[in-house]
């Protein structure tokens, strides 16, 4: 299949999953955001450890959130950092520093991928239509976005381009439950399939690579993931949180028993919201994001 594009972009429609997996309510939420926020400031570099203290080398993104007040995005805005240079011609030393830097591109892929910048607008045209308009750098709408909704689930989606018309349609299908079974896109050269099934506390999920399998702890959180290639063990994944629900450690096993592991340090605000996230990565390097929160009176 020709390459084709594709954005990043948290889901803003409720999960039907598992009884036992935690329902995204609305996108605050799907940023793990508590209380009303009306705005967000995110942050990510890469950073070194000097003299027992955390020093910030580079900025690789910073995103800009905007809210209404029932928690729905008002705006996203992403600027992608990557000197003065398009990103995929910048080598990870450039970018990284660091001798272990090819490790960031596995890390973030999305400083290597994605264009320097966009903004996207978001249009609630009704409960059962989303419009989402993508601009560039000078304000130039590029490409744009439908969703159709039915019973608060997302049907669903068309991707266009400004200049080259339909970019692909996404279809999805639920059970009796209203839990999602099925993902369909179809592109021009082809198409790729989601495929979801489910047991108590757990959750298979088959793609046209790789399956997953996922268990869920007593709160709805992800606690185990495996991960195969059709039928081969790939690795195992599992996640530990603290008390604020917050990701603090991820370990990491291959099929050869390496082990990879993962710890994240928090500071947090007086709603409980991190303000200040430090991993410290199995490769040695050390990633920090910082958000900037506002609130609703």
């Amino acid at each position: 299949m020709n390459s084709i594009k594709t954005y990043w972009l948290p889901a803003i429609f409720i999960l039907f999953a598992s009884c036992s997996e935690h329902i995204v309510v609305s996108d605050a939420d799907s940023l793990g955001l508590r209380f009303k926020v009306k705005s967000m400031s995110e942050s990510f570099y890469i950073a070194y450890s000097s003299f027992n203290s955390i020093v910030l080398h580079r900025k690789i993104y910073r995103h800009n959130y905007q809210f209404y007040h029932d928690c729905r995005y008002r705006s996203v805005e992403k600027i992608f950092y990557c000197n003065t240079l398009p990103c995929d011609s910048i080598s990870c030393d450039s970018i990284a520093g660091a001798s272990k830097s090819d490790s960031v591109k596995t890390y973030f892929p999305h400083a290597f991928k994605e264009p320097g910048y966009y903004f996207v607008n978001y249009n609630y045209v009704s409960d059962s239509l989303t419009t989402l308009e993508f601009f560039d750098e000078h304000g130039n709408q590029t490409d744009y976005i439908n969703r159709k909704y039915g019973n608060k689930r997302l049907l669903s989606e068309e991707k266009y381009s400004v200049a080259n018309g339909l970019i692909s349609k996404s279809g999805y299908w639920y059970d009796s439950k209203n839990k999602l079974t099925n993902k369909t896109t179809f592109y021009k050269n082809g198409y790729r399939e989601t495929a979801y099934a489910y047991a108590a506390g757990e959750k298979y999920e088959t793609g046209d690579e790789y399956n997953y399998r996922y268990t869920f702890d007593i709160h709805g959180r992800i606690s185990n993931k495996k991960t195969y290639r059709g039928i081969s063990f790939v690795s195992e994944t599992c996640y530990y949180y603290n008390d604020y629900g917050d990701i603090i450690s991820v370990h990491e096993t291959d099929r050869d028993g390496i082990i990879k592991k993962n710890i994240y340090d928090y500071e947090y605000d007086s709603s409980n919201n991190w303000t200040t996230c430090v991993e410290y990565h199995s490769t040695g390097n050390i990633f920090v994001r910082r958000r900037e929160i506002t609130y609703y009176n």
